[in-house]
């Protein structure tokens, strides 16, 4: 199975879309995203998403209540967790966090019960196994954070491999 992964998204419209066509042709399942959405109107742009979306809420994300409001008004297939999200997909244990406690994502990737850790915050791109899990972090949709982190990406995981292509947009 493939599995979407998408982190921060900060509002940035044409680059969700651009996403949710990638992941569209790419006949994903799922698409996971790790936090920072923002705005309750970022909902709009994933409207042609044909998989599932399910995801956590990141330290950017404000009006939490208004982000639930719309995926019901736009008639979403969204699910949020607050903070952390276990998912069971295809035999893999997946733990999605957004990342912005360090340590918290090393444990993480560390304990040994999860296949895969998806998490994002940093805005760079991280695609490492560590013993027998992936840490993956997709990026960000912003086109430059700062002037050492510049180009938006997302990524799809792969179930039958417990590996992951990062993809820039």
């Amino acid at each position: 199975m493939k599995i979407g992964v998408i982190s921060d998204t900060h509002d940035q419209g044409d680059l969700i879309r651009a996403a949710v066509d990638y992941f569209n042709l790419a006949g994903v399942e799922w698409v996971v995203h790790c936090g920072d959405w923002v705005s309750p109107f970022a909902l709009y742009f994933f409207g042609d998403l044909k998989a599932k979306l399910r995801g956590v809420f990141g330290n950017n994300d404000g009006d939490k209540f208004r982000h639930l409001l719309n995926k019901t008004n736009l008639n979403l297939d969204v699910e949020y967790e607050d903070r952390f999200l276990e998912l069971n997909l295809d035999n893999r244990s997946i733990a999605v966090f957004h990342g912005d406690y360090p340590g918290i994502v090393n444990a993480l990737v560390t304990c040994g019960k999860y296949d895969a850790v998806f998490h994002g915050h940093t805005h760079k791109p991280i695609n490492e196994v560590h013993g027998r899990t992936l840490s993956l972090n997709p990026g960000t949709l912003m086109k430059e954070t700062s002037p050492t982190i510049k180009g938006a990406s997302i990524a799809i995981y792969d179930t039958a491999t417990n590996s992951a292509l990062s993809i820039s947009l």
